[in-house]
């Protein structure tokens, strides 16, 4: 029996599609497009599953990555698997990558036998078999097994057989991984070939070939390139893979680009961008109605202080039904834990609404022009919370959890603050002040108190 099957229920071809993803564990269903919740070492950020547990709306699918359980004396001993040891639901679907989709830069040269990860404590390697006993150990239901992938400039890639050798040597290590996996989880078998049109037909030929797969994963985010172009790129191997396979692509979690990977065909994505908005101390806001005049809150400014309303009007997330603005701000300056706590909940709660509004507009046959609406709404620069995360992640900054702030807000009213530049401060800002500062956009406060 298979872990998992996945059945396209309308659409198709390299446009948008609804579709279900099934769990033959427990008979689970998952309606696609859908996210993944972004984990680390198998637990929420913020969310410990004591917590979790409370706060509710957790996503149906769950990412892990196999990076956060290399060395350091985190493999796992007795049963249960990552599930027993994050508190992850039973009836909740799995997956097991292998690398933080927040973090550029990690895939370092691969040998013939393994690829390599850039950690802190130096370079792992990770081959087909120390995947498939990680597999064993972790005991997810999906699992995309490890890939050479490219994360060379171009013009290096032009003059050798750098491409060449990362889909032979990916192709082998599935092989491989087939052949040693001890856990029947269902596979996403990585696209490669990523810029050269004839290799990623060569790569997408031969998985396509293949029977047993669940799916195709389309991890191109090393190529460093935009969206759009990696998208187009994944065009190229639709065109010869088997259209009923679930289709998942890493590094398009902002709601702009989950909403262009959803046209251009994709099942799945991450959701590691409510993580990168909490990460700020920012509230979301956005809507696929477009019902806010931004998309995101700035809890740090000083307009926050004597804002008792909740974080974003008729939300029903755990934060917003018992707490407000005022609140959460009070929390970031004090530098407690709660207010991550509070702004995860309801972050990862407007993301799930956003994917529910997205399936229930493509059912309706509306998606393209509600996603041209949203684009136009926003603007282009309304979800770079992601890029602000690598790059403070690649300075070291301390986040807001360790008594951080991550930006420094500027004058304005609480619309959107975009965050400075300046992703490294060197002393502790305090709320800024000004005369121009107003405490509300349209709508009356709410009198509820925060206190506890």
């Amino acid at each position: 029996m298979t872990a998992a099957r996945f059945e396209v229920v309308s659409g198709g071809g390299d446009g948008a599609r609804r579709g279900v993803l099934t769990l033959e564990r427990t008979g689970a269903r998952v309606e696609t497009p859908a996210f993944m919740g972004y984990t680390r070492h198998g637990l929420h950020p913020h969310l410990v599953p004591d917590v979790a547990a409370e706060v509710g709306g957790l996503p149906a699918v769950t990412r892990v990555q196999a990076e956060d359980f290399l060395g350091g004396g985190r493999w796992l001993g007795g049963g249960g698997g990552v599930r027993a040891l994050a508190g992850l639901a039973a009836g909740g679907v799995v997956v097991l990558d292998v690398l933080d989709p927040t973090v550029a830069g990690r895939a370092g040269r691969a040998g013939a036998k393994a690829m390599a990860i850039e950690a802190a404590g130096g370079t792992v390697r990770l081959g087909p078999g120390d995947f498939a006993a990680l597999a064993a150990a972790l005991q997810p239901d999906v699992v995309v097994p490890p890939a050479d992938y490219v994360a060379e400039a171009l013009p290096s890639l032009e003059r050798g057989k750098r491409i060449e050798k990362s889909v032979e040597r990916s192709a082998r290590w599935l092989d491989e991984y087939l052949a040693q996996a001890r856990h029947p989880a269902a596979v996403l078998a990585p696209v490669m070939g990523a810029h050269s049109a004839a290799l990623r037909e060569r790569s997408a030929r031969a998985l396509g070939a293949r029977r047993g797969l669940l799916g195709y994963a389309f991890n191109d985010g090393g190529l460093a390139l935009p969206l759009e172009r990696r998208l187009d790129l994944a065009r190229q191997s639709l065109a010869h893979l088997d259209g009923g396979g679930l289709r998942y692509m890493a590094g398009a979690a902002a709601p702009d680009a989950a909403l262009r990977a959803v046209l251009a065909g994709m099942d799945l994505v991450d959701s590691s961008y409510a993580y990168a908005v909490t990460e700020q101390g920012f509230a979301s806001t956005y809507a696929l109605a477009c019902d806010s005049p931004a998309a995101r809150l700035d809890l740090w400014h000083e307009s926050m202080r004597a804002d008792f309303r909740p974080l974003a009007a008729g939300c029903a997330c755990f934060a917003c039904a018992r707490h407000h603005r005022a609140y959460i701000h009070h929390l970031l300056a004090t530098r407690e834990m709660l207010a991550t706590v509070l702004l995860q909940a309801h972050n990862l709660h407007v993301y799930a609404r956003f994917f529910a509004d997205v399936r229930r507009s493509l059912a309706a046959g509306t998606l393209p022009a509600d996603a041209a609406r949203f684009a136009a709404h926003y603007g282009p620069d309304a979800f770079d919370e992601l890029r602000l995360l690598a790059a403070q992640q690649a300075t070291a900054t301390p986040t807001t959890k360790v008594q951080r702030r991550r930006h420094t807000s500027g004058p304005g009213d609480i619309r959107d603050h975009p965050p400075s530049k300046t992703t490294a401060p060197t002393a502790e800002p305090k709320p800024k002040s000004s005369a121009t500062t107003t405490t509300s956009a349209g709508g009356g406060g709410d009198s509820r108190s925060g206190g506890d």
